[in-house]
């Protein structure tokens, strides 16, 4: 059962210092020689192609529709993720002059956070926070990665229009997080039955998705050669002051706006916006091969901004 609120540091004691220690244990794996580079992508992929997106399928094929309350926050939530999108996008090529899909990398991390591995068994152990939260899961998960997936895809920049606008329409379906998701959906809306054994062997392969993704960043930290921090400074801090500032504030007053009163729904919606960006923007960026030392960077700084964010949240709001 639900503890009825968690105390105000709980977040960085049972949730933060364990995320931290896994990535600290491929980072220290990658330091010894146990894992190399090559060893890492190989990882990733297991994340990306199957560990992922079995738990992404999990989450909708078991998932009921939210209701108009907990529509209201995911609502709010998406209106934060689409401009924290659509500036991390445009101001990356603006200020940094990013190609398209670097900028689309840039806008990924700048607005997914890490709400499964980190912000969800916090929602999971406090009373009213759950249902709220994962309604904002489900509309993060199916607009925003599919958005940033299309913006991040490689795409013909030369042919007709008409061409041009159907390649950024179907390059997302290639990806097996947004397959995961359509598959999801599709089982929920035909109505099939979502047994036990069906749901514990996507659980089993949906759990591996965090450690294995957070345990590969840390050997990909520890084996890769990173530019002058000079170098990405700004491009951190821009991803840091859109995910952590900008997508929070919109969010947050569009939940006004809509009228949200319930404090769980706030306390849920403050939760979601403010957890770091996600261990999964590595995953993705990994796979594309672009922005990935940019990515990594700006994962492990605003995870540690994360530390003061959630637990302020749990100040407020619990």
């Amino acid at each position: 059962e639900p503890c009825e609120r968690l105390g105000p540091m709980s977040p960085a004691i049972t949730i933060a210092l364990p995320v931290f220690a896994v990535i600290a244990a491929g980072f220290a794996a990658g330091r010894t020689n146990m894992l190399n580079a090559a060893e890492s992508e190989v990882l990733n992929k297991f994340v990306f192609k199957i560990a992922m997106p079995a738990a992404l399928f999990g989450l909708t094929a078991g998932a009921t529709p939210p209701g108009e309350k907990e529509l209201a926050v995911a609502l709010s939530y998406l209106a934060g993720a689409s401009i924290a999108l659509l500036t991390g996008y445009f101001l990356s090529q603006r200020f940094f002059n990013l190609s398209k899909q670097e900028a689309g990398a840039h806008a990924l991390t700048s607005t997914l956070g890490n709400a499964v591995f980190l912000g969800l068994p916090i929602a999971l152990n406090i009373e009213g926070w759950a249902k709220p939260f994962v309604s904002s899961m489900l509309l993060e998960g199916t607009i925003i990665i599919g958005i940033a997936t299309a913006l991040i895809s490689p795409r013909k920049e030369d042919g007709h229009a008409l061409a041009r606008a159907a390649a950024f329409v179907t390059g997302p379906l290639k990806n097996p997080l947004i397959l995961g998701l359509i598959l999801g959906f599709l089982y929920s809306a035909f109505g099939l039955p979502f047994e036990p054994p069906v749901k514990t062997f996507f659980d089993i392969l949906g759990r591996a998705a965090g450690p294995t993704a957070l345990f590969s960043l840390g050997v990909f930290l520890a084996t890769h050669r990173f530019p002058a921090f000079k170098d990405v400074a700004g491009r951190v801090s821009l991803i840091t002051a859109t995910k952590m500032v900008l997508l929070p504030a919109v969010a947050l007053g569009t939940a006004v706006l809509l009228g949200v009163q319930n404090p769980d729904y706030w306390g849920a919606l403050a939760l979601f916006v403010l957890v770091p960006s996600g261990v999964g923007c590595f995953v993705i960026v990994s796979q594309y091969g672009v922005y990935k030392s940019e990515t990594a960077a700006a994962i492990a700084f605003t995870m540690m901004l994360s530390v003061l964010t959630v637990s302020g949240v749990l100040v407020v709001f619990g």
